[in-house]
Parts: C-alpha cells; structure tokens; sequence
C-alpha cells in the first residue's frame, strides 16, 4: 500500500514491521467538549483507512488514545487543563466531565458508522468506563505507565528538572525540528502572557514531561503520587507511554491531523528517542483541516464549526457527511459548508436510488472490478476514484444481481450501510395511515397489472413526500 509519510514529505510503499500486519496508533480526543465536524472528520478519515486495511487483507492492530488529563488550553505548558476548565464551568469534576464527552464520542462514532479501534460495529451504549476492551486508551489509566517511560527518558540524559516541572531537554535531539525543516534557534515557540513561564526552563523548546503540583498548579484537582513530587503528566508522554505499553518500541503507523505536527507529534518523536534511542514509528501519517468559506481551519476556540447534533438538526444524515469526508483524499484540505453538505446528500441519495433500482437478488462478486478497487484503496487511498468505480459498475453492462454484490462488497470499506437500507421495510419507517393505505392500493393494482393505477398511486405518494420503489421482494418506501 502506498501513503504519504510526512517525515518522508512523498507517497511511500508503506512496508510493516511484520508481513500481512499492520500496528497503528491514532491520535484521540480530549473529551471536555462535544467534538465539532472539524473534529470528526479526521475520525472518518482513519476510519476508512482502517476499513481499507481490512478489505486488502490486512491484520491490523490499533489503538486510539483519550486524553482525559494534561492538556492544556493551548500547546504551551503552562497552559489551564482542558478538562478542570470545563468542568468548572459546568459544575462537575474532571472525571465526570470526561465520562460524559466520552459517551457523545460513541454516539457520534455509532452515527457515523465509524468502527472501533478494535474494529468493532460501535453500540453508543457502551459503558464509557470500559472502553479499553475496544481499542481506546485512556490516559488516566496509564500514568503508571507515563511515569515509567519518564525515568527512561531521565536516566538516558535527555531531562532536567526544575521547581515546577520535568523538561525534556530537545537540545539532545539532533533532528528536533525534522518534521518542520527549521533549525532549532529558528523555531517559534509563541507563549501568551497569561500562560506564564517558568523561569529554570532553559530553552523555550523544551517541554513538560511531569508538572509538579506546586505554584500554579498547587491546587490541580487530578494529580498522582511520583519520583518528583505529586503531580500530573504533560500531554504528549500520554501517547508514548500508551501507544508503546499496547503497541511496543516499533509500530507501523502514527495517525493525525497536520495540526498535531509542528509540537505534538515533535515532543512524541522526541520524547520515544529519548525513551528507547529510536523514532519507535516508522510511518507519520496526517489528514489536511476542514476549513470554513474563509479558508481558516473549523474549531472549537473559533466558534465556527457545528457539533454533529446541529448537523443532523438541520435535515442531514450522518451518513450524507461520512459520504462528503470521505469523497476527497485525506490530505486534501476540504471546504466545509451547508451547500457543500447539501451537495453530498444529493449525491449520495441518488447513488442509493441507482443502488435500489438493481433490486434485492444478489449474485456474484465480479473480480474484475475489486482488482480496481483494490488498486484505488493501495494508491494512497484514492476514495473518489473508489466512488467513481461504483458508478462505473452501475452504467455496466453485467448483471444486476452482480453489481449489486460487488457494490456490498465495497460499502465493506465506505461504511455507507447500503445492504442495510436495502433491506428496510415498509414497517421500519413510520408512516401514517393515509401512506400505509395508498401502498396498499398500490400493491393491489400491481397485483391486478394495473400498471396506470400503480404509476398514479406512486405518483401521488410523490407529491405527499415519499419515494417507493419497486423490488423483487415488494415495495421499498422511503421518505424524501
């Protein structure tokens, strides 16, 4: 398969550590607010890389990280944590404020057909508690681990320590900035007033690995017993205490957005060499930002982007967005805008009604065209050329029951569930007794080849708000 390796800045033959395997660490949420669609659209699109891995046959081991602590209002160290802000301001501690988000990062998840780390169908149900046995990490549970991979990286050299905190000391690390091309004394390094700094800290660089519960953090509600005094840990030893403690010193691949490259994924890097004396990730992987109609990047802090709850508010299925993410490349930077939305709810809506018109009878898979798809998914995961295959097959001369089949057997990786709208029923759609009447006037006269009396009923059933077509297990009624 082939992908685009940020550290290389080219598409590579991505070749896993071990054949026929692939170990993947994706980067999370920080669950102190509801994620935005600027949020989900990362999540959809390592969702179909997963979905893809699957399909060409790939074993693949993932995990996805939960920050529950450390994270700071922005990525400077003395930043206020994410989840204490919130849950102050909404009347609840740290923990309660994280087991509440988790739970909207399932439902959000189960709406738009995304599967779990595990590569499990998502039941929004889940107890938030045990979200492990799926494939997610969370960080309050692994700070054991963070203090370990901690003393490694002290007794390697690559730390100093202050009043506040324990820095990492990136002069050790020859190639710091390799992710960005700067030398380091070219680095920006942007601290707001109001953040304050500590002033042991000897290069702006430098990054907290353990902050100590003393000055301004004295009365930091989450915090931990360790070799440095009580306190807790800096955001970016989470993902390299939990992704190695599941995955080991060398996966595969490291996913992301382009956001986390210039200080999370730097400090990450640096932080497993100063650990284990190797990079542990062979592969960077990042997706572009979903901006807004100015081109900025949709954010939480910005107050320009909706919460999927508003999305669907305004008449849009999930799964009309699932089908706008992932109609564009992961590293195409895409323009988010209710147009724009509308625009793939039309298009994937048609594709459906094309979809059904091909009936229920299923037939063969024609291989001649999963080569194609295959070939699409191994070419950095060219997902339009993946759709545009459908259509191809749909203007085909093969057989319905074929195309029907081998169009499935793709939804395997575009989590669209078109054998499940198929297959629903009159009864799975709540309609009143008028509708209900005319359909069953209208599988009468198709009973009785009254085939004018059938198109009027149908026509009529239009002009109420209901689309029904015609299959070889009866009539399928959708509203419009």
């Amino acid at each position: 398969m082939k992908l685009y390796s940020t550290l290389d800045r080219k598409v590579v033959d991505i070749k896993t550590i071990k054949d026929g395997v692939v170990s993947i660490y994706s980067c999370g949420p920080t669950v102190y607010y509801r994620m935005h669609v600027g949020n989900l659209r990362a999540y959809v699109n390592w969702d179909v890389f997963h979905r893809a891995l699957l399909y060409l046959g790939y074993d693949v081991k993932r995990i996805m990280n939960i920050t529950d602590v450390g994270h700071m209002t922005a990525d400077e160290d003395f930043g206020e944590d994410k989840l204490q802000r919130q849950a102050s301001k909404e009347g609840l501690d740290p923990l309660g404020i994280a087991n509440k988000y988790i739970k909207t990062v399932l439902e959000d998840f189960s709406n738009l057909n995304i599967l779990s780390p595990n590569g499990e169908v998502i039941d929004p149900n889940w107890d938030v508690n045990t979200v492990n046995e799926h494939g997610w990490t969370r960080a309050t549970d692994y700070v054991d681990e963070m203090i370990q991979i901690i003393k490694k990286i002290e007794s390697n050299g690559y730390t100093y320590e202050t009043d506040q905190a324990v820095y990492f000391d990136v002069t050790k690390i020859p190639d710091y900035t390799i992710f960005t091309g700067q030398r380091l004394d070219e680095k920006e390094i942007g601290v707001r007033e109001e953040v304050g700094v500590d002033p042991e800290k000897r290069n702006p660089a430098d990054f907290v690995l353990w902050m100590k519960r003393v000055g301004k953090y004295e009365n930091h509600i989450m915090h931990w017993g360790s070799p440095w005094g009580d306190g807790f840990p800096g955001w970016h030893i989470e993902c390299s205490a939990m992704g190695t403690a599941i995955l080991g010193e060398y996966f595969d691949i490291h996913t992301g957005g382009i956001d986390h490259i210039p200080v999370h994924h730097t400090n990450e890097r640096a932080q497993n060499i100063g650990a284990f004396g190797h990079p542990v990730v062979k592969y960077w992987v990042h997706n572009e930002w979903l901006v807004g109609s100015d081109d900025t990047k949709l954010s939480k802090s910005s107050a320009n982007a909706s919460d999927l709850s508003e999305i669907i508010s305004l008449g849009f299925d999930p799964l009309d967005i699932r089908y706008f993410f992932m109609s564009v490349n992961y590293r195409t930077k895409l323009k988010f805008s209710v147009e724009a939305l509308q625009g793939a709810k039309n298009a994937r809506e048609s594709l459906m009604s094309k979809i059904k018109a091909l009936g229920l009878v299923k037939g063969d898979v024609l291989e001649e065209y999963v080569k194609k798809f295959k070939y699409a998914l191994e070419n950095n995961l060219n997902m339009s050329d993946a759709l545009a295959l459908v259509n191809e097959l749909l203007k085909s001369n093969e057989k319905n029951e074929d195309k029907l089949s081998t169009i499935i057997d793709f939804d395997r990786v575009f989590g669209l569930d078109i054998e499940k709208i198929l297959q629903k029923k009159d009864t799975d759609l709540e309609i009143d007794s008028e509708v209900q009447s005319i359909l069953d006037l209208r599988k009468t006269a198709r009973e009785n080849k009254d085939f004018a009396e059938s198109d009027r009923l149908r026509d009529k059933l239009l002009e109420i708000g209901y689309r029904v077509l015609d299959t070889s297990e009866g009539q399928i009624i959708e509203k419009i």
